[in-house]
């Protein structure tokens, strides 16, 4: 791991990324999946407005030069050669996919604003020590699909491959690995960090929170990411009418299920964590019967492991104590997907300290966590990693009402550009000190 004193005083820090260039490119590229009569969009991954989207990041990387690889889960790679090719690409990457109902920034803004990073390298004539890679990792929604970043979790052997290809499409009958043969990105390279290293992965995003814009700050140095754990939660219990079935006798599945309910809004409230039941399904309910089955959806999050595996053991043992209560019910849980707790790695933090700092000044800079999560919590444990947040206006994402401007934008471009440079010439002085 290489250490150095930042700031650095080079002649690649003097490079400026393109502000208006980036502007329109996230408006050209939300033509593909974009709400009609709407500034939202509906871009899910692995859809043919995905598809469009990916064609158009791989033409342009390959205009500037670009090697550009897919792996077996689909992800994007874009790399811009260096003049050591010994060493792994410096990474920049986020997603191009969105929600139902989205807006344009959330995540596009991280894989855009890493090939304006490459174009401006690329347009000044300077090559960097090692490679720079922008990369679009693949499906970090979820919205179409039981679970979210898929890409980034199989990169990082969070998930396996072929969990990652058996995840099931929610909108129609078929697989992420299906989905992928179908608008011809199921790539041949190896989906593993262990077979396509990176040096260190950066990440520009939007806040999806208020607090940058509540205490005029520009830019968010993120110095970690707190943990998620999903969970579908299973009820069977018994059917009945709902005029001649006595309370006594009743196993109603939406009673339990919303006993459940409360003790997540408890549990949250306890441990100063965020929980949330999202989904709540029925099968053929109706007005006047006593509901047999449900199922309920569980999001948990907070910045302790610990927390997340007490909130699990409460609930399981709710699970058990309702079944013992009644024993007409049978209740199962399972967790469907984790993104465990980040903390990010000292250097590539500095790095984007010096860089915030030499871009819009020391006042209009904080540390913070992310609330959200990120690709850069899966991949976090696998090589050295930081985020860069940018405001949002009143926080909104995963709306139509979603934006940031153009000078926000071109900040967080910005001080990406700097950070992979502080980055790149620390991997120059060390191995320079090594004699390599």
């Amino acid at each position: 791991m290489p250490s150095a004193t930042l700031p650095f005083d080079t002649t690649e820090a003097l490079l400026r990324a393109d502000f208006e260039r980036l502007w329109s490119d996230i408006h050209q590229t939300a033509e593909w999946g974009a709400v009609s009569d709407s500034y939202g969009m509906a871009r899910l991954a692995l859809s043919n407005d995905d598809k469009a989207v990916r064609n158009w990041f791989v033409a342009k990387a390959k205009k500037i030069g670009c090697e550009v690889s897919v792996d077996a889960i689909g992800n994007i790679f874009a790399v811009l050669p260096g003049m050591n090719k010994d060493l792994a690409p410096i990474a920049m990457g986020s997603h191009l996919d969105t929600q139902f109902n989205g807006g344009r920034f959330d995540g596009v803004l991280g894989v855009l604003a890493a090939l304006e990073v490459l174009r401006t390298i690329k347009d000044s004539g300077i090559k960097t020590y090692a490679p720079m890679a922008a990369i679009n990792w693949t499906n970090e929604e979820g919205a179409s699909y039981v679970s979210g970043c898929t890409g980034s979790a199989v990169w990082s052997t969070n998930l396996s491959l072929s969990q990652g290809h058996s995840n099931a499409n929610t909108t129609r009958e078929s697989t992420i690995k299906e989905d992928l043969v179908s608008i011809d990105y199921l790539g041949t390279r190896g989906a593993d960090f262990r077979l396509n290293p990176l040096s260190a992965h950066f990440e520009v995003h939007i806040e999806q929170e208020r607090r940058l814009q509540d205490q005029e700050k520009e830019i968010g140095i993120v110095t970690g990411i707190q943990g998620v754990r999903w969970y579908t939660v299973v009820v069977s219990g018994e059917q009945g009418h709902a005029g001649s079935t006595p309370m006594k006798n009743r196993a109603d599945a939406l009673v339990a299920a919303a006993e459940i309910i409360i003790l997540v809004q408890k549990l949250a409230h306890m441990h100063n964590a965020v929980g949330t039941v999202g989904v709540v399904r029925t099968e053929r309910c109706s007005a006047n019967k006593i509901a047999g089955d449900a199922e309920i959806s569980i999001d948990f999050r907070h910045p302790a492991e610990a927390v997340l595996d007490e909130f699990e053991s409460s609930i399981k043992a709710e699970l058990v104590r309702i079944s013992n209560d009644n024993p007409k019910f049978t209740l199962k849980i399972a967790r469907t997907w984790c993104s465990p707790v980040a903390n990010f790695n000292d250097l590539t933090v500095e790095c984007v300290r010096s860089a915030a700092v030499k871009e819009v000044g020391l006042d209009k800079v904080m540390e913070m966590i992310s609330f959200a999560g990120h690709d850069s919590a899966m991949v976090s444990n696998k090589t050295p990693t930081a985020m860069i947040f940018i405001p949002c206006r009143d926080g909104i994402s995963h709306s139509p009402l979603e934006h940031s401007t153009k000078e926000q934008c071109g900040h967080g471009a910005q001080v990406l550009l700097n950070a992979v440079l502080n980055y790149d010439a620390l991997l120059r002085s060390h191995n320079k000190s090594l004699g390599i």
